[in-house]
């Protein structure tokens, strides 16, 4: 088990509650929701007005549309592309019953930053008793909402919420449960995040850890029951398999390094592509070295907890982007076989971004292990217990300290987003004004909003929901 102390009986536990001062329990409170006001702020101010103000992909093609089509509870658990999306669908149901018509797309934007926000507040709390530097568990709570590729494509939008709930899942399953409350409470939540994500499976393996402990069985429970749901959609529902040949391995361990690694220090995809055209793979191969040394230290040297946390990182952030790629080939992830002229054109998928995550993250787990070291006063992996300041313990804090302003820096730069996939709309509530201008001319008519770069996600907003909406 992970617990940084034996896990105690229902009583002891009870009474060390009780015997936590009033301020204590509401700083374990009041922490959690100001951090989740302040990565929800956060992830709201990357965004211009034009990405705010823009439906993407299936949050109005798919998900509006087969709500309309055959009502909210009709649609929750509707496949789409062989998966379940039932947190996504929840958000476009109060997204288009809180709001008039025309704000639809700014209140999708607003509940999908609360949630990206939620799950890093909630990252903060599952890492205590796992990761020992709260400066670490706040970056880390940060991380979602100020990733460099975030705002591109797969932030502040339903259709790709579920990498966010995906990261949640195994900070869900590592920490420390000791009372049923918390068991239960995390059993429902990841039950949503399999009922959204069918990737979660990966994490299956977390189940061993701890297994005996009691409190543990709802949130086993809820990964079961969500995973499944969502193998037996797929197996009823298969997703169409890709109409392009398989990339070659070579070609994803490339694309993994350029990609996803390189993405977790910038938004500029194009600029690394550039940089490889002038320089050769030597500008992003040194630098991956290098991640590989800072990784392997930390398993090293961290404690359990810091290892499973940081194993997990890089095992996401390999499903993320080899599940992704495999299933989804494409000539444009022919990484191994580009010429000079290819690489300035390379693209940022969203297995790129969504992989960027958990290598950024793992970063700041590598940073929590050097801090914790300095804390401990040793850098020997077996020593316990030396709380002298000796030199290697100075050196840790400092490449501790490092590591996380590196982090700091690197969200910093990339803050502003101005070349998201959005940002050239078109706007929401403009098409909306048209299109009400069109019903009223022929009130028989539907009205087509293109909501996304490219016809193929244009979504037809019937007069009725115009009409109804103005009536309210």
């Amino acid at each position: 088990m992970l617990e940084t102390r034996p896990p105690a009986g229902d009583t002891a536990d009870g009474a060390r509650d009780l015997r936590r001062s009033p301020r204590q329990l509401a700083l374990r409170t009041i922490v959690p929701v100001v951090l989740w006001l302040a990565v929800s702020t956060a992830g709201w101010a990357r965004l211009t007005p034009e990405v705010r103000n823009t439906v993407w992909a299936e949050d109005g093609k798919v998900f509006l549309d087969q709500q309309v089509d055959m009502g909210v509870l009709g649609a929750l658990f509707h496949d789409y592309a062989g998966y379940l999306h039932v947190v996504p669908r929840l958000v476009v149901a109060l997204a288009s019953h809180v709001g008039s018509i025309d704000r639809f797309a700014v209140m999708v934007t607003l509940l999908c930053v609360l949630v990206t926000g939620a799950v890093g507040a909630a990252v903060y709390v599952l890492t205590e008793g796992v990761l020992r530097s709260v400066v670490a568990r706040v970056l880390l709570a940060f991380v979602p909402a100020l990733m460099p590729l975030g705002p591109i494509e797969i932030q502040a939008n339903t259709a790709n919420l579920h990498w966010f709930l995906m990261f949640l899942m195994p900070f869900a399953l590592l920490t420390p449960v000791r009372s049923w409350t918390k068991g239960i409470v995390l059993g429902v939540v990841t039950l949503l995040a399999g009922l959204t994500e069918i990737q979660i499976v990966a994490f299956f393996p977390l189940f061993l850890l701890g297994i005996r402990n009691r409190r543990r069985w709802p949130v086993i429970l809820g990964s079961v029951l969500g995973g499944g749901a969502q193998v037996v959609t797929t197996l009823l529902h298969p997703r169409a398999s890709a109409p392009v040949p398989h990339n070659s391995l070579a070609d994803l361990v490339l694309g993994y390094v350029v990609e996803p690694v390189a993405g977790a220090a910038t938004w500029r995809m194009a600029d690394v592509g550039q940089a490889i055209a002038s320089h050769g793979l030597a500008v992003v191969l040194v630098p991956f070295a290098l991640l590989v040394v800072l990784v392997a230290l930390g398993l090293w040297f961290g404690v359990a907890g810091q290892r499973w946390v940081l194993a997990s990182m890089v095992w996401g952030s390999a499903v993320v982007w080899f599940g992704g790629t495999v299933l989804n080939p494409n000539a444009m992830l022919a990484f191994a076989h580009f010429g000079p002229a290819d690489w300035p054109g390379i693209w940022t998928f969203r297995y790129t971004a969504a992989g960027s995550l958990w290598v950024l993250a793992g970063v700041v787990v590598v940073a929590d292990v050097a801090l914790g070291r300095a804390r401990l006063g040793t850098l020997v992996p077996w020593s316990r217990g030396d709380e002298r300041p000796t030199r290697a313990s100075v050196w840790s804090g400092v490449a501790g300290l490092a590591l996380a302003l590196a982090v700091v820096v690197v969200v910093a730069v990339n803050a502003s987003v101005p070349a998201a996939n959005r940002q050239g709309g078109p706007i929401w509530d403009q098409q909306i004004d048209s299109s009400e201008t069109t019903c009223a001319r022929t009130p028989s008519a539907d009205a087509t909003v293109q909501i996304a770069p490219g016809p193929q996600w244009a979504f037809t907003v019937p007069c009725a929901l115009i009409d109804q909406d103005d009536a309210r």
